[in-house]
């Protein structure tokens, strides 16, 4: 990997920082030998547009501080060696030939050991370079985003572990070549995402969020409006999205609502479509206009399979083949009508939120007189409003439309709107965390308020450990590789 071309992964001279210097400190304990490079790769918040990348709709998430680091170096043994800083996870080993030699597990109750997730990035890896490979690596893991809250740890972990093996075998990809690699890497845990995660992990920009787009992947940075802050805020409900099948079942509702829409003799048999994005492309419709035709061809609430298959004239044995995963093919009743409203109406949503970005940015530009910073101000309290109302109904979509909410979520939501903050859950959901768009003069009391009335109160949490869950953030830069040049 070449990091001094401007679309690849940087390439950094290792830093000072604590973290840094403590993982290096840490991997020569374990290995008894310095590491050759630190993969770095952040988490991420999701600003809005929850369940739509993998229907094909756009998303504007922005990177976190918050990271997973990997300190890697080479080995002649064609072996991996996996350690994490963290002593609750048990150290792996494995030697490796080809990436069919991998396979991924799980514990009694379905949930995947943790170092699956760097097993899926090296897998992934491995198939890319179609098992060319000249080193095994030894590879030591510390991670400071909460895992299972929403802010992508498992695909930061992926990733990274993706990035280290291919920096140690350097070869030779562009950032959004390995953002759709890493998005394909973790579908061999069993999660059907549609690739954000790894997007904004590699494509971020420091003090922007990104407008991503699919099919070609791409980010177009969105500059966010300069007297607010976004907050996370973790319910301390915590999921697994891979332990069970509530993500990929509205995935696969979400492909059998867009076959039904798209339902005309030209296209019933045409398997290619099975994203709702796909439909619309199809129809030739607007976003306001395939809402409409949601309540027109999806009128039921629930739909049975025996529905579904003879709407689509197709085999229960069809469907399971085409359209289902292995964790869902057991489900006999679907919520289509629900989802596909979620996705079209978040994804207009999205839209108009990059578009008050757009339009706040422009009309910042003043000549800095007296009226124009009057005015400023009140365009930046009404943007703030139009922005906030958006977070807001698109967290009543998840709850409602999408049932991805938790009770824990809703009450975050419900505080801080008492406050006069808006908010919404954000990632997968079923747990984790929310963001709120909060003004600055309002953060530290937002902040103090939620410390007492939903960690201390609510959870019975002590005030100094509930500072740990709640943060303001702005937007980080992307993945990096670190050496010692």
């Amino acid at each position: 990997m070449n990091g001094n071309n401007i679309d690849q992964v940087p390439i950094r001279k290792v830093t000072s920082s604590e973290r840094i210097q403590k993982i290096i400190k840490e991997f020569y304990d374990e290995f008894g030998c310095h590491p050759a490079f630190v993969a770095r790769v952040p988490g991420r918040v999701n600003l809005i547009g929850e369940h739509i990348d993998y229907c094909g709709y756009p998303v504007l998430p922005m990177a976190l501080e918050q990271d997973i680091l990997v300190a890697g170096s080479l080995t002649e043994e064609h072996k991996v060696c996996i350690r994490n800083a963290n002593p609750k996870y048990v150290s792996f080993e494995l030697e490796i030939k080809a990436y069919d030699d991998i396979t991924i597990t799980a514990d009694k109750d379905g949930k995947p050991f943790w170092y699956n997730y760097v097993l899926c990035g090296l897998k992934g890896a491995l198939e890319h370079l179609n098992n060319e490979f000249s080193s095994g690596v030894r590879l030591y893991i510390d991670g400071n985003i909460p895992p299972a809250s929403g802010l992508s740890s498992s695909s930061a972990l992926v990733s990274a572990a993706c990035l280290a093996f291919l920096y140690a075998q350097n070869a030779t990809l562009n950032r959004t070549e390995i953002a759709s690699l890493c998005a394909r890497c973790e579908r061999y845990i069993g999660t059907q995402g549609g690739g954000m995660d790894q997007a904004i992990a590699f494509l971020a920009e420091k003090y922007c969020a990104q407008y991503i787009t699919w099919n070609p992947l791409k980010a177009t940075k969105v500059v966010l409006p300069e007297d607010a802050s976004f907050v996370v805020a973790h319910s301390l409900a915590e999921i697994n999205k891979a332990a069970t099948n509530d993500y990929n079942r509205r995935v696969i509702e979400c492909r059998l609502a867009s076959k039904i829409l798209a339902l005309s003799p030209e296209t019933s048999k045409d398997h290619s479509v099975i994203t709702l994005s796909q439909v619309q492309k199809l129809l030739d419709k607007t976003l306001e206009e395939m809402v409409t035709l949601v309540y027109e061809r999806l009128p039921k609430s629930i739909y049975t399979k025996d529905e579904v298959c003879k709407m689509l004239e197709i085999s229960e044995e069809e469907i399971d083949k085409l359209y289902l995963t292995s964790n869902t093919r057991h489900i006999t009743e679907f919520k289509l009508k629900q989802r596909a409203l979620h996705v079209y109406e978040e994804a207009l949503r999205v839209e108009e939120f990059r578009k008050i970005c757009l339009q706040s940015n422009m009309n910042g530009k003043s000549n800095g007189s007296i009226h124009d910073k009057i005015r400023s101000s009140g365009d930046e309290n009404e943007i703030l409003t139009r922005l906030g109302k958006l977070m807001s109904n698109s967290h009543e979509s998840l709850k409602s439309l999408y049932e991805c909410s938790h009770k824990k979520l809703d009450l975050l939501v419900e505080i801080s709107s008492k406050l006069n903050v808006h908010s919404r859950l954000t990632g997968a959901g079923w747990g984790g965390c929310i963001v709120a768009l909060c003004p600055n003069e309002k953060v530290k009391n937002y902040i103090e308020k939620l410390e007492n009335e939903y960690y201390v109160e609510h959870c019975n949490i002590d005030k100094n450990k509930a500072k740990s869950y709640i943060f303001a953030t702005t937007p980080n830069y992307g993945a990096v590789i670190y050496v010692n040049q």
